[in-house]
């Protein structure tokens, strides 16, 4: 009887011995989640926080491939205002290159966990272009309202939205013309067209010029530089302008503003 306690006695110290222990080493720091997705802004990509912890510095890399693999990008990144990356807060690309994928991982405990891999669409080299959505490489991707602003996959980019449309060249006969200009960020674009038309006033068979299948520059834009003027349009005129992107009959992409007549 006196060896089964002793024993017993034994066993319950040597496991007490051991909780101890455990129990006395410093905790395991808690992993960060949230949510971050790739979009544009201006042609650069930008990563948004849409939802779980702040990010404070030296809590996150950013890990970035431009096509020689996964490099530390962090410091390629704008930094948070404040030093923490908040929900509804954005990090603006400013590296050379354009890149391919994007790793974002959490620094805790001295290890290193994959915290996001957003994905976007790209397109060739040269200013960036993404995808607002987490989305697979070649995904449609649908313009949001408002004719998509920083959303759309498609942008005018002449005239911008806050200039004019100014018919400022001549062609045969003395003729004025203006110019539109649009660039994409997808690589699946098949077709672009433009429309432009008549904002106000009574509707005619003549009130829209289109152009389709709008060729591609060796710098990636989309021009129409031939833009005839409308019948009865006059300087101060509003006019609707489109920029439509296909993937041979499925549209991917749409922009439109709303821009005022000049020059003529």
């Amino acid at each position: 009887m006196i060896g089964v306690v002793l024993l017993v006695g034994v066993t319950v110290l040597a496991v007490a011995v051991v909780a101890a222990l455990f129990l006395s080493g410093p905790q395991p720091d808690e992993i960060p989640h949230a949510t971050i997705v790739a979009g544009n802004k201006s042609g650069n990509l930008t990563l948004a926080h849409e939802g779980g912890d702040p990010l404070r510095k030296g809590e996150y890399r950013i890990y970035v491939d431009t096509g020689s693999g996964l490099v530390d990008g962090t410091g390629s990144f704008s930094k948070p205002e404040g030093g923490v990356w908040l929900i509804g807060g954005a990090l603006v690309y400013n590296g050379a290159g354009t890149p391919e994928r994007v790793v974002v991982t959490a620094i805790s405990g001295g290890s290193e966990t994959i915290l996001a891999e957003p994905e976007f669409v790209g397109r060739g080299e040269g200013a960036a272009g993404f995808s607002p959505d987490p989305v697979e490489p070649g995904v449609t991707v649908t313009p949001g309202p408002g004719g998509g602003g920083d959303v759309s996959p498609i942008q005018i980019t002449t005239p911008e939205a806050s200039q004019e449309l100014v018919f400022s060249g001549k062609g045969h006969g003395g003729n004025k013309y203006a110019t539109m200009i649009a660039q994409t960020s997808l690589e699946n674009v098949t077709r672009i067209d433009f429309i432009i038309y008549r904002l106000d006033g009574p509707y005619t068979n003549d009130k829209e010029t289109i152009m389709r299948a709008v060729e591609i520059n060796s710098s990636d834009y989309y021009v129409w530089d031939g833009i005839p003027v409308l019948p009865g349009l006059s300087n101060g005129d509003k006019v609707a302008m489109v920029a439509i992107a296909y993937n041979r009959t499925k549209i991917i992409g749409c922009k439109w503003q709303v821009t005022t007549v000049t020059g003529i």
